[in-house]
């Protein structure tokens, strides 16, 4: 490639098709949303009305029992685009800003679509249920993105839990079980009909919440995030900044370029063999991390995993 036809030289905007391929799956997900929102907030669109009146009486493309049984097959998918208002809206979107764009980087698009849907299909599932079989009701509809939010927001604590929440003074993974602990009070009193009236939130779908929280969390725990071998991760990527890997970075394809023989000399002047093993052996490792999870990891690569976290340890 010529000099001049990289992209960090060039002084126009990129052509449509490099525009294009910059959208990531976050990126999809985020301008669904904030499209149908205006699509049915601001032009007053794709609305459910009385027949006599014409009034509206809620957005479409919410989920119930009784949308199913009706042939709306649909539903289960549409209800995590759909919101029923500002406060919900902006709620959801700004946690899904915060979390969405670090899932992203982290676990990477695919399962950054796999973490939203499977969240708010497991969440819708869990409040149909509860509905149905205790609350003895098919008719309760529901809508919003909270459920895939909260999936991708524990997605995030599961992987950084020590990442810091911006306006609060306690990391991710407090602020993801205080926030868990919540919906579960609400649902348990939404449960029992003990909901104070004065409460503004007798119409959230707490048991989605909590499905689509439980969800995205197992979901990260499946690919191998959490647990003790994340923690020798954490531990190898602290081992010195020239070697610590970014999983943003991590996924991009590397381009052939040739070795600059003395950089890697100034790089490593001692030999340190702890240095070449953590080039030459982990580094891959991680990037393969970064990019597929610790499932995807073979015996021999989380062996060699344990031999570097033991040999950092010394």
């Amino acid at each position: 490639m010529s000099y001049h036809d990289r992209d960090y030289m060039r002084t126009g905007p990129p052509s449509f098709g490099e525009w294009l391929r910059g959208w990531t799956a976050f990126r999809v997900v985020f301008a669904l949303n904030v499209a149908v929102f205006i699509v049915q907030w601001v032009f007053q669109e794709a609305w459910l009305r009385d027949v006599l009146t014409g009034e509206q009486v809620r957005p479409l493309g919410g989920v119930s029992v009784d949308e199913l049984t009706n042939g709306h097959f649909w539903t289960p998918f549409t209800f995590m685009f759909v919101h029923d208002g500002w406060g919900a809206f902006l709620g959801n979107m700004l946690l899904l800003w915060f979390a969405g764009r670090r899932v992203q980087d982290v676990y990477g698009g695919r399962n950054f679509v796999w973490i939203y849907l499977v969240s708010g299909l497991v969440g819708a599932a869990v409040e149909m249920a509860i509905s149905a079989y205790l609350l003895h009701t098919t008719s309760t509809v529901l809508i919003g993105a909270a459920a895939p939010v909260l999936g991708l927001l524990l997605a995030y604590a599961v992987a950084m839990p020590e990442e810091e929440v911006p306006l609060f003074t306690f990391n991710l993974w407090t602020f993801t079980k205080g926030l868990m602990l919540v919906n579960l009070l609400l649902a348990g009193l939404t449960l029992w009909g003990n909901l104070p009236e004065w409460l503004p939130v007798g119409d959230v779908a707490y048991f989605a919440h909590l499905g689509g929280g439980l969800a995205g969390w197992y979901f990260a725990r499946s690919l191998g995030y959490g647990g003790v071998h994340a923690h020798r991760v954490r531990n190898i990527q602290a081992a010195g900044s020239t070697l610590r890997r970014r999983p943003e970075m991590a996924r991009v394809r590397r381009p052939a370029v040739e070795v600059d023989m003395e950089a890697v000399r100034r790089e490593n002047p001692h030999n340190d063999p702890l240095v070449n093993l953590m080039k030459d052996e982990i580094d891959p490792i991680l990037d393969k991390i970064n990019d597929h999870g610790m499932g995807s990891l073979t015996d021999d690569e989380r062996r060699a995993l344990d031999r570097a976290s033991r040999r950092l340890s010394k």
